[in-house]
């Protein structure tokens, strides 16, 4: 978490508000002044290693601020009216060290407060270069279908814990080995931990009721359960009414604390549609949805795709996954495919024996069977929820209608 102060000089009530928001969420500390009188009576009682101001309030008084600290010069970055070439260039031989137009994207802004933090030795190079693991959410409005295996399988393979695909005549684009973490939100029955046959001492439970665990990346790392392919895993609980003291509130800091220390963060979220999965739904960079062909389970799936398609403000990467778990096929692909307007990103083909011995042994099936047909499939999955293409080359088929779309 960044520990550089900020003074944000705004006496525009909307402007503020955004900067104190965007800022906040990128974890500066910091404090807000409407006037730039006011912002060097701030500046007397504390320090602060950037000053951010509103343009139109700083005009006339940015080398003031920048020279009014107790620590030498402090950078100003000022904030210009949007569509205004003629004040940015006027701020900047005011004196302002950059300036940004209004309605900036947050991550606009953050990179401009990171720049000038090294240019003036307040951060090193080295501290910037933190990851923000992409999430990618497992999800089925229909139990029994697969979910939790294909989501297992799925974070062995991206943590590199699975053996290499074997060689074919086409070849094969490689998943890079990554830090990835495996959450268990199906929070009442969850069994990621029997999948990989584990025994973890803590759940997702008890890490939402530490309090110190929750703003300590150390502390929080004893809630998770390491696997032997490479994979973190932070458990369901144990009794299913532990379900009730998890809330959205914990499942947004225990993301937010645990992003930084992985590539990937892939969450089994089951089958249950409550305010915890829509906020892991609406925040996830990649969502899997899998199904079953049968009757039942398409309507399902069209019921939840409306109803996100309604509530959803973002439109990630998204993947269906057909699971063939019966041997009689009841419905054709191309069902689906019409019904939902979408083609599955994979079909897992049937293989009783080989899922029941890997979900009893403990063994994912990427690992125990690294051949099988169904493991190839699973590289699908994982190929597209972090965007590999599967045949490079291969000619591109119509487009369809994205599962997101309102037409």
């Amino acid at each position: 978490m960044p520990s550089n102060p900020i003074l944000i000089c705004a006496r525009d009530p909307a402007l503020r508000d955004e900067l104190e928001r965007s800022l906040t969420s990128a974890g500066y500390p910091l404090a807000t002044v409407g006037s730039p009188a006011d912002a060097v009576a701030a500046m007397r009682n504390r320090s602060y290693d950037l000053i951010v101001a509103e343009g139109l309030a700083a005009s006339g008084a940015i080398a003031s601020l920048r020279t009014a600290g107790t620590n030498g010069v402090i950078p100003v970055l000022v904030v210009a009216p949007a569509h205004d070439v003629e004040a940015r260039i006027a701020f900047l031989e005011a004196g302002a060290d950059d300036v940004i137009a209004g309605g900036f994207a947050p991550n606009e802004l953050e990179g401009r407060v990171m720049a000038q933090l090294i240019r003036t030795g307040k951060v090193s190079p080295d501290v910037t270069r933190t990851a923000s693991a992409e999430v990618i959410a497992f999800f089925s409005p229909k139990g029994g279908v697969g979910t939790t295996t294909l989501a297992v399988n799925t974070a062995v393979l991206l943590a590199g814990g699975a053996a290499p695909a074997p060689s074919t005549k086409i070849p094969e684009p490689q998943l890079p080995t990554s830090r990835v973490l495996l959450v268990d939100m199906d929070l009442q029955f969850g069994q990621v931990a029997t999948h990989l046959n584990l025994t973890p001492r803590y759940g997702i439970d008890g890490f939402a009721t530490d309090e110190p665990a929750l703003s300590d990346p150390e502390l929080a790392r004893q809630y998770l359960t390491p696997h032997s392919s490479g994979l973190m895993v932070l458990a369901a609980p144990v009794r299913p009414e532990a379900d009730a003291r998890v809330t959205v509130d914990h499942i947004e800091r225990i993301l937010s604390l645990l992003r930084p220390s992985f590539d990937h963060i892939v969450v089994d979220l089951g089958s249950r549609l409550d305010p915890r999965t829509v906020w892991v739904l609406e925040q996830s960079d990649a969502h899997v949805f899998v199904l079953f062909p049968e009757i039942a389970a398409l309507r399902s799936m069209s019921l939840l795709l409306a109803f996100l398609a309604e509530t959803t403000p973002v439109q990630p990467r998204t993947s269906l996954v057909v699971n063939h778990v019966f041997p009689k096929e009841l419905l054709k692909t191309r069902d689906v495919e019409n019904l939902l307007r979408a083609k599955p990103a994979a079909e897992i083909p049937y293989t009783e024996v080989e899922m029941i011995r890997s979900v009893n042994e403990g063994v994912p099936l990427v690992i125990g069977r690294p051949a099988s047909p169904a493991t190839a499939a699973m590289r699908r999955v994982a190929q597209s929820v972090i965007g590999i293409q599967q045949q490079p080359g291969a000619p591109k088929k119509p487009e369809r209608r994205s599962l997101f779309s309102r037409r």
